[in-house]
């Protein structure tokens, strides 16, 4: 039985990996996802299936199949929204091998807990396909940054609006002693008992 991957973002990163999938014998039963509409033509025209739509929205990747896939590869520019598209993937897709490509260390403690199962560096990614482009994307510009995972009470303003609407990214929400994915459509709406597991720039506090 063939294994399916999704590959979310068809970047230089991307590529890459397409590079790779193709170089170790796989050219069907993967699906390329970005939210830039001419990637995804570049895709298309490059003989790789594509969808496109916001990368950490539900139902784009249940479009791609990444509900039913084997693999999946993280491969967005934005550690930030790595974290968060895998978030949304683990959501729907317990069994699936999540890879991640991270722009470097800092945020790895936290694409664990969000569910990743492997994560490769950039420089890692070089010795895939290394006659590829070498990608110059702005996950340097997250060097400098630490993420913690914090978890704090719904404020007041926040009763009644879905997660994904507060100012701090949210991760999950603990309901009733049960963790839910932000993602989860049984999540609705926050509810003034609710607890929130929030993402936080710098340090865990002491």
């Amino acid at each position: 039985m063939s294994s399916r991957t999704v590959l979310i973002g068809y970047n230089v990163r991307g590529r890459r990996v397409v590079a790779a999938l193709r170089e170790s014998g796989c050219t069907t039963g993967f699906t390329v996802v970005d939210s830039d509409p001419r990637r995804a033509e570049q895709a298309v025209l490059e003989g790789v299936h594509a969808v496109v739509g916001p990368c950490w929205r539900l139902r784009t990747l249940w479009l791609a199949g990444a509900h039913t896939a084997d693999h999946i590869v993280v491969a967005v520019q934005d550690d930030d929204m790595a974290q968060r598209i895998i978030s949304a993937v683990r959501s729907i897709n317990d069994g699936a091998t999540i890879i991640t490509i991270a722009g470097g260390s800092e945020p790895q403690p936290m694409v664990k807990y969000l569910g990743a199962d492997h994560i490769v560096n950039v420089s890692q990614a070089d010795e895939w396909a290394p006659d590829a482009e070498r990608p110059h994307d702005r996950g340097h510009a997250f060097a400098d940054l630490e993420w913690t995972v914090a978890e704090r009470a719904v404020t007041h303003d926040e009763i009644g609006c879905s997660p994904l609407d507060c100012r701090h990214q949210v991760v999950a929400v603990v309901r009733r002693g049960q963790r839910l994915w932000a993602e989860d459509p049984a999540v609705a709406v926050l509810r003034g008992e609710d607890r929130l597991l929030v993402v936080t720039p710098g340090p865990p506090r002491t």
